[in-house]
C-alpha cells in the first residue's frame, strides 16, 4: 500500500513555512512554520478557512482581537476568521497549522456548538477520553473535541512500551498522523508496520484498517487530525469511541512501563 508520509526537518534555521503533503486531503492544508526569536508570523483574516494552530514547542505570544496571549507549552489555537492572528516568537518556535476550508452550513454548525473564539487549548487541559481501541495504560486526548469546529477534531496518543493501539477502520473519517518530537512507534496499515519516529506527518489511508505499537522503553506521542467527509457519519462514530474520562493523567505520575 502506497502510505504517503513526511519528515520535518527542524535542524533548518531562520523563517520558514513548508505545506505538507499537499493534495492528500480536500479542503486540508497542513503547514509547518518555523519562527525565529524575535521575529513575527501573520495568519490573515477572511482566508475561506480556518487557521488551527499547534504550537510544538518554543515560546511566543499569540495577539488576535486587540488579546495577547503567551505560551511556553504546547497549546492548540484556533482565531476567529475574520481576526488575524499575529505570532512574535520569544525563542525559536515550531508550529503546525492545518488550513481547514470552510463550507456552506459552518456558521449555523458553530452556532449550534456555542464556539467562541479564539478557541485556546494549553496541551495539559485537553480532554482525556477512552477509546475502545486503546488499552487503559494510554492516555488519549481531544485537543479540540468534535463539536467546536465543523467537520473537524484533533486530539492525541502517548504511551510508553508495551502497548498497541489495536488496528481498526473509520471510512467516515479522513485522518493525518503527526508525531510529536520524543515519538518512535510501528504504524499498522492493512498488516504492514511502519515505523514513525518524531516530526512527521502521514496520511492513514482512508478507510484502511491501522492501529500502533510501541515496544521497550520507546515513547508513542501523536497528534490525530480527523476530517469529516460525512459530518453526520463522523459524528456518531466520534460520539461512540471518545468518551471522556472525567479524570487527568500524566505519565510524569505513573510507572510508564507497567
Amino acid at each position: 500500500m502506497n502510505v504517503v508520509m513526511e519528515k520535518v526537518d527542524t535542524s533548518v534555521k531562520g523563517n520558514r513555512s513548508v505545506e505538507l503533503c499537499k493534495g492528500e486531503i480536500l479542503g486540508a492544508h497542513p503547514v509547518h512554520h518555523t519562527i525565529e526569536k524575535g521575529s513575527v508570523l501573520e495568519f490573515s483574516e477572511n482566508c475561506g478557512y480556518y487557521h488551527i494552530i499547534i504550537l510544538i514547542e518554543g515560546t511566543a505570544v499569540f495577539s488576535t482581537d486587540n488579546k495577547e496571549y503567551t505560551f511556553d507549552g504546547r497549546t492548540t489555537f484556533v482565531p476567529a476568521p475574520d481576526k488575524k492572528l499575529t505570532v512574535c516568537a520569544k525563542e525559536d518556535v515550531q508550529i503546525l497549522e492545518i488550513q481547514w476550508d470552510e463550507a456552506p452550513g459552518d456558521e449555523e454548525d458553530l452556532k449550534e456548538y456555542k464556539t467562541q473564539f479564539p478557541v485556546v487549548v494549553p496541551y495539559q487541559e485537553s480532554i482525556q477520553y477512552i477509546d475502545p481501541n486503546k488499552s487503559e495504560k494510554t492516555i488519549s486526548r481531544m485537543m479540540i473535541p468534535h463539536e467546536v469546529l465543523p467537520r473537524f477534531t484533533i486530539g492525541s496518543v502517548e504511551s510508553y512500551g508495551y502497548d498497541l493501539v489495536r488496528p481498526h477502520a473509520h471510512p467516515m473519517l479522513d485522518q493525518f498522523f503527526f508525531s510529536f518530537p520524543e515519538n518512535d512507534m510501528e504504524v499498522i496499515i492493512d498488516d504492514e508496520k511502519i515505523n514513525m519516529k518524531g516530526n512527521i506527518i502521514m496520511h492513514i489511508p482512508l478507510g484502511s484498517n491501522h492501529g500502533v505499537e510501541v515496544t521497550g522503553d520507546r515513547h508513542m506521542h501523536y497528534m490525530w487530525i480527523d476530517f469529516m467527509p460525512d459530518k453526520e457519519a463522523g459524528l456518531k462514530r466520534l460520539n461512540f469511541s471518545h468518551r471522556p474520562t472525567g479524570t487527568v493523567r500524566d505519565f510524569a505520575n505513573e510507572d510508564k512501563h507497567r
